[in-house]
C-alpha cells in the first residue's frame, strides 16, 4: 500500500466513523473516551454559552448529545458508558432521558427555554456522573436560587441559569 493510499484509507475510515456517530469526542480532561466523555464535551460548550447569556452553538451541541445518547442506548455496554457492570442497567435507563432533554434543548428558541431544558439535561447527567467508574469526574455545582444542579470541569463557578447577572452563584456539591 502506498503512502497516499494509506492516507486515503485512513481519511475514509475517519469520515465513515464520524458519519455513523461512533467516534467519541474527548473532553479537556481525557478520562478514556467513554460515551459520558462524548456527551460532556458538547454539554460544556452549552454550559459556557448559557453562562454568557448566549444561544450560540446550543442547538448544534444539544443535537450532538441527543444523537450520542441515542446511539449509546442502541448499542449499550457499561464499559462504553464508563460505569461498572453492576450499574449498567441503571445507567442505560438514563440514556433516553438524556436524549429527550437534549432534543428539547436543541429546539429551544429563548434563553429561558434553553435554561429549563439544560436543567432537565443536567439531572440525568449528574446521576450518570455518580455512577462513573473513574475517579476524575466533572464537578457537580448547585444553584441555590433556582435549586438546580449542573456539571462543570472547572472549580470556577460559572452559573448557566443566571449568566452574567449572577455568574458566581453556586456551590460545588460533589468533587
Amino acid at each position: 500500500m502506498t503512502d497516499r493510499t494509506t492516507v486515503s484509507a485512513i481519511a475514509l475510515a475517519f469520515l465513515m466513523t464520524v458519519a455513523t456517530g461512533v467516534l467519541l469526542a474527548h473532553p479537556p480532561v481525557n478520562r478514556g473516551g467513554t460515551v459520558f466523555d462524548a456527551v460532556l464535551t458538547p454539554y460544556e460548550a452549552i454550559h459556557r454559552a448559557l453562562a454568557a447569556d448566549s444561544l450560540r452553538g446550543v442547538a448544534r451541541n444539544a443535537r450532538t448529545i441527543r444523537d450520542t445518547a441515542r446511539t449509546a442506548a442502541a448499542s449499550f455496554t457499561p464499559a462504553r458508558a464508563g460505569v461498572a457492570p453492576a450499574k449498567g442497567a441503571q445507567c442505560q435507563t438514563l440514556l433516553p432521558k438524556v436524549a429527550a432533554a437534549a432534543d428539547r434543548l436543541a429546539r429551544a428558541t429563548t434563553l429561558k427555554e434553553a435554561r429549563t431544558a439544560f436543567a432537565d439535561l443536567s439531572r440525568p447527567l449528574v446521576q450518570w456522573r455518580e455512577m462513573l467508574a473513574e475517579s476524575r469526574k466533572p464537578y457537580v455545582v448547585f444553584c441555590p436560587m433556582v435549586k438546580k444542579p449542573w456539571l462543570q470541569e472547572s472549580t470556577d463557578i460559572s452559573n448557566p441559569y443566571f449568566g452574567p447577572k449572577m455568574l458566581r452563584c453556586g456551590t460545588i456539591v460533589s468533587k
